[in-house]
């Protein structure tokens, strides 16, 4: 289904829902209005267009679409922080009134450039959740490098990654996930661990070379932003020390990337790191005991899926971006919003995560 077509289709389902109030019935079967929306982003920029190229698009969001998304937000929910919210679901008190949290993950600079000074000119308190080794560092997080090397030259990256045995030369031409590049940095990312990702860049650096005009803007926020912003009400979480997607690490290294982040945070800030958000929003059972020994209060994934020992550690998020309701004139649509961040799409076209634990010989890994 093309991009126009799937517009048009979720347009005109969410405007048949709210006329029927439909909608309702399926957030009461599902549990979603039972519960309040925490919200997710990654980059805010000033113009979106003029840095498409070099963004992975469902992390971007323009400074203008950004405070439309507020705004609307604002007339239906009251907006309290990610320790008022954590209060709250900790007591087991019910939200009497329809209740948003704003967040951010990663720590891109351009949260404090150009979403913090609207926050605090809206009066909105908002959580960031970094990654802590990226803090002050001049490198971009690899999945950024990732797709900055495969949209660099993809017929070139395909043949490295055909070379390193993560497709064969068949799937390379005949699979839809390695038609474009966001596809194959999408199964790399949830695929591969972190010593296999750090392979697979050796081998498409050798071969590409990223282009340092791309490069402008995917710095991270430092230690002096942080802070700032931390000081003036922006609640600060961990997003573990390198954005290692937990669910494919070993027990030891989920342990060091969870546990190393919240001290070096407290270390730095002087104050408790109590929230955590799990790169990617994946998880499993392994993934939350590990959050969970690591002393963690609250903890955040990217759909609606609960681990019933842990629901404080497993509370869903929506996360938006751009295009996320828009109908297919390319306008903010009030229909489309309102079934986005009430869970309704998930809820029809279900989860893209695996939750069970995935053993090592069940995925296809780069050979040595």
């Amino acid at each position: 289904m093309t991009g126009v077509r799937r517009a048009y289709l979720k347009t005109g389902l969410a405007l048949v829902l709210g006329a029927t109030r439909t909608d309702r019935l399926i957030q009461l079967m599902s549990g979603t209005r039972r519960l309040p929306l925490v919200v997710g982003y990654h980059r805010v920029v000033d113009d979106g267009r003029s840095l498409r190229a070099s963004i992975i698009a469902p992390m971007l969001v323009s400074r203008r679409m950004f405070e439309r998304q507020l705004d609307w937000m604002g007339r239906r929910f009251r907006f309290v922080s990610l320790d008022q919210l954590g209060a709250q679901l900790e007591s087991g008190g019910a939200f009497r009134t329809p209740t948003a949290t704003i967040t951010f993950d990663d720590g891109y600079r351009d949260m404090y450039e150009h979403a913090y000074p609207v926050l605090k000119r809206k009066g909105i308190p908002a959580a960031v959740f970094v990654v802590t080794d990226w803090i002050d560092r001049a490198t971009p997080l690899y999945h950024d490098r990732l797709y900055l090397l495969l949209t660099r030259d993809w017929s070139a990256a395909r043949e490295v990654l055909v070379e390193l045995g993560v497709m064969t030369a068949e799937r390379a031409l005949t699979s839809r996930t390695f038609s474009e590049p966001f596809g194959a940095l999408r199964f790399l990312l949830t695929t591969l661990c972190q010593e296999e990702l750090a392979r697979v860049l050796a081998a498409l650096e050798e071969r590409l070379s990223i282009d340092t005009d791309r490069l402008d803007g995917l710095k991270p926020l430092t230690w002096a932003m942080l802070a700032e912003m931390q000081r003036g009400g922006i609640t600060v979480g961990s997003h573990t020390r390198t954005h290692a997607l937990l669910t494919r690490e070993s027990p030891s290294r989920m342990l060091e990337e969870t546990i190393g982040a919240r001290q070096a945070l407290e270390e730095r800030l002087g104050v408790p790191i109590d929230h955590f958000a799990y790169p990617d929003g994946a998880f499993n059972t392994e993934t939350v005991e590990a959050v969970a020994r690591a002393g963690y209060r609250f903890a955040y994934t990217t759909c609606h899926h609960r681990d019933r020992r842990h629901p404080l550690l497993t509370i869903p998020r929506c996360v938006l971006w751009e295009n996320s309701c828009l109908d297919p004139g390319g306008r903010f649509s009030a229909a489309v919003a309102s079934c986005v961040t009430s869970g309704i799409f998930h809820f029809a076209s279900g989860c893209r995560h695996r939750h069970a634990v995935t053993r090592e010989s069940d995925v296809s890994l780069v050979r040595r």
